[in-house]
């Protein structure tokens, strides 16, 4: 299980997040930045550790250098969660290697941090998934054809994992841009198009198709059967 040690003062943000992320395998602990200045902190490693600066700290970037001085959260991914109007005072000198806007859904939350674990190769996922001769595994981020590792990128890596998670069901570009590549995204539904085709230059051929194109839809993922 994927330890996270959220810093925060907001009992809200700790009640909203907490049943979601335990249900999707992730182990979530709060403690107060009073806590942390105090050094009482879980005795056991945190694999990611994350900081909401909106609550309970005067000098986000002052508590930022405390926690990477501190041997226990040193080479720790260290995530700001961030309300939209303190963005421009970030300074990326503080430490921290992402940062989330605030207001945000547990279903964003997860999807940056996924994103940095994968970036980080700091992935502890207990599954994987075989669709014929199709694997994908969840571990270590890989996909093979019978065998064969596939070399891809994120985005088409999280697109074919999440087509290949819901096999046979349509999905429009919109939904996809949206589960693939999050609330934050500008670009148009062609980025879908673009990746799907280059999913199918690295993954198909005579003897395998995986991606249908559903006409004035979207696209699917095939079952064996199909």
């Amino acid at each position: 299980m994927y330890r996270l040690l959220l810093i925060t003062d907001e009992a809200k943000l700790t009640k909203q997040l907490k049943g979601p992320f335990s249900d999707t395998g992730y182990q979530l602990t709060t403690v107060t930045p009073k806590q942390v200045q105090a050094e009482e902190t879980p005795s056991k490693r945190s694999d990611m550790v994350l900081v909401d600066i909106a609550h309970g700290l005067a000098d986000a970037g002052h508590f930022c250098h405390i926690l990477k001085r501190r041997p226990a959260f040193k080479d720790v991914p260290l995530v700001l969660l961030v309300p939209e109007p303190l963005v421009k005072s970030l300074d990326w000198k503080w430490g921290f290697d992402e940062f989330v806007l605030l207001p945000t859904t547990h279903e964003q939350l997860l999807s940056r941090l996924q994103f940095l674990l994968w970036r980080l190769n700091r992935v502890d996922v207990k599954n994987g998934l075989k669709v014929g001769d199709l694997t994908i595994d969840f571990e270590q981020f890989t996909v093979a054809v019978k065998g064969r590792v596939v070399d891809l990128t994120y985005k088409e890596y999280e697109l074919l994992r999440f087509l290949a998670s819901h096999p046979a069901k349509v999905f429009t570009r919109e939904v996809l841009l949206n589960k693939v590549w999050g609330y934050d995204f500008y670009g148009g539904t062609r980025t879908v198009d673009v990746h799907i085709r280059r999913l199918r230059s690295k993954l198909e051929d005579a003897h395998h198709t995986f991606l249908d194109t559903v006409r004035h839809v979207g696209y699917k993922f095939l079952p064996p059967e199909e």
